[in-house]
């Protein structure tokens, strides 16, 4: 075999691993926005009173759903610009520029929830007293055996069993406070493997543009070659001479015709 071939060869399983690597990694991409859909829609359709609302509001589960159907959609700009990566090039750009939006929100979410967290004991006495309405408050007293925020005469619900019970002297602070850390580490850890692997999507969408691009100037050098080549070779001026931009636009389209490859 003629080291020509064996170079062609090896390019075209590089081109080829290149594209199920991306389709697997934008998969993955695409199956965090279905999960985000999935979670939001799970949670809006069994809303409750329970001590989770306060922590998973309306805001929180509308912009859960906006991610998810971001995330998807853009997966699905990304998939229809690996089918035919020569010709939809900007298909490609919008792609990447989307998954770096992506990133930037899902980073901001963090840093967002990461900084309520720095001021918690007055973040959640401020909804205890004046957001959360009697059913939650209930639902922490009952599962946490306490009555009220700090002590039983602040902003207690009434018709807890806990408060009526006199042997409990101590508010829910510390209920309030161990239910919010296990559930800020529940969504941290979901949120930073949705960023993990939206940089991984942008890295393979990346890596994919390169091998496009130097795809298309292999193509083009070679086009240009046998251009030269044949009008080297024939002084016909009738074919070379008078429309030579016709031609190369004929050769153009016979570049990419083949651009799925």
């Amino acid at each position: 075999m003629r080291v020509a071939e064996v170079g062609s060869d090896l390019s075209l399983k590089l081109k080829r691993s290149v594209r199920i690597g991306f389709g697997l990694v934008t998969a993955c991409y695409m199956l965090t926005g279905m999960t985000a859909l999935a979670a939001g829609g799970y949670f809006m359709t069994t809303h409750d009173t329970s001590r989770r609302s306060a922590m998973l509001t309306s805001n929180v589960l509308h912009s859960l759903l906006a991610a998810g159907i971001y995330i998807a959609l853009s997966a699905l700009v990304g998939v229809y610009g690996s089918l035919a990566p020569l010709t939809r090039k900007n298909w490609l750009i919008a792609y990447i520029v989307l998954i770096v939006g992506a990133v930037l929100v899902e980073t901001g979410i963090g840093i967002w929830m990461w900084s309520r967290t720095l001021d918690i004991d007055d973040l959640y006495g401020h909804n205890w007293r004046y957001l959360w309405s009697d059913d939650i408050k209930r639902s922490f007293q009952d599962k946490g055996q306490c009555c009220g925020y700090l002590n039983s005469k602040d902003s207690p619900a009434p018709g807890s069993d806990s408060c009526t019970n006199t042997a409990i002297p101590y508010g829910c602070m510390v209920s309030v406070q161990q239910y919010t850390h296990g559930y800020l580490t529940y969504i941290y850890s979901w949120l930073f493997g949705f960023v993990f692997v939206a940089v991984i999507a942008l890295l393979a969408a990346m890596v994919l543009m390169v091998v496009r691009n130097d795809e298309e100037r292999l193509r083009w050098s070679r086009a240009n070659a046998i251009f030269r080549s044949l009008k080297k070779a024939n002084s016909d001026t009738t074919l070379y001479g008078p429309e030579p931009k016709s031609y190369q636009d004929d050769l153009y389209k016979s570049i990419y015709s083949v651009s799925a490859q």
